[in-house]
């Protein structure tokens, strides 16, 4: 019996990259459950669940062949109706990043659409999405840091689609 290892971080970014990437989904929409891919296993494994009433705003995860700042790939939350399961790869049509500083260090979370749902076909900047869903995506980010203990992270605002698709330029590996 052959074994078959995935390497899901190793995925490609996107052949459309930076306007269009792939995203592996860790956290589906709605979800008190933080899942983290371990590669180690080459699975997504509940990690926490998280603390008060938060819900993640949008499907979340990473964009694969990238590394940030942290070392890890760059974070993703794509706007969703419905969620999708952990292991799922999106292709994303990038809009904006945001940025946070978490105890000096600045860190960006990539932001885009589904490609493949006509719903968002309006939707090709930050300028096109209700500011109310970006209020709510920075508001969870602070509450979520805040509940966790991180009383230094900071919502720093939103990088436009220029500077998004540059971030992710920069990060491909």
């Amino acid at each position: 019996m052959s074994e078959i290892n995935v390497d899901l971080e190793a995925l490609p970014m996107g052949e459309d990259a930076p306007r269009v990437v792939n995203v592996v989904v860790e956290v589906p929409v709605g979800s008190r459950n933080k899942y983290e891919y371990e590669p180690e296993l080459g699975v997504i494994m509940l990690d926490r669940v998280l603390p008060g009433n938060i819900r993640y705003p949008g499907d979340y995860g990473f964009v694969p062949s990238t590394e940030g700042a942290d070392g890890e790939p760059l974070d993703a939350m794509v706007a969703a109706y419905d969620p999708v399961f952990s292991g799922c790869v999106l292709r994303v049509r990038t809009v904006g990043a945001l940025e946070m500083d978490e105890g000096g260090e600045v860190e960006y979370t990539i932001f885009g659409v589904s490609d493949n749902d006509s719903r968002f076909d309006d939707i090709q900047s930050l300028e096109d999405m209700p500011e109310q869903n970006l209020r709510e995506i920075e508001q969870f980010f602070t509450a979520f840091k805040r509940l966790e203990g991180d009383e230094e992270a900071e919502v720093k605002g939103w990088c436009g689609l220029e500077e998004t698709h540059e971030i992710i330029r920069n990060s491909a590996r």
